[in-house]
């Protein structure tokens, strides 16, 4: 690639299998997710949510499923898991319950609000059984 002046274009760039923010700009942030252990179809067993953000996925390769529950201050017994389609932008909005499991080939590329983390983020475990009815569902296996 030719050598462009960093005042006229950033790139970003991670091949970590995890989470990876590549880009930072005007509140936003770009990141790289591949698979590992979190977003591994046998792990799953929480969701969590982001106050502050809506969560845009694009899955980029591989295989991946969604998982959406419906819900305010814990996920509630309404819950959606469908296939990701490659080259397809999926808008989470905020403070929705959601997680992503991911095929070991998966890249997605993820957009939210800067100042997402830790302290903008919640978490819920799912019970047992209904986590066994959602990994049923997963077309990631």
């Amino acid at each position: 690639m030719t050598d462009v002046p960093s005042q006229l274009m950033t790139v970003g760039k991670s091949f970590a299998q995890t989470y990876q923010p590549v880009l930072d700009f005007h509140g936003w942030k770009v990141a790289m997710l591949r698979h590992f252990d979190i977003v591994d179809p046998e792990t799953f067993y929480r969701v969590e949510r982001h106050w502050n953000t809506n969560e845009v996925f694009l899955l980029t390769a591989g295989q991946a499923d969604l998982i959406i529950f419906e819900g305010d201050d814990q996920p509630g017994d309404a819950y959606y898991v469908f296939p990701m389609e490659l080259n397809v932008a999926y808008d989470i909005g905020q403070s929705v319950w959601h997680h992503v499991v991911m095929s070991e080939d998966a890249h997605i590329v993820l957009f939210e609000r800067s100042e997402t983390g830790l302290e903008t983020t919640d978490y819920a475990e799912i019970a047992p059984d209904v986590v066994a009815k959602i990994k049923a569902q997963f077309t990631v296996k």
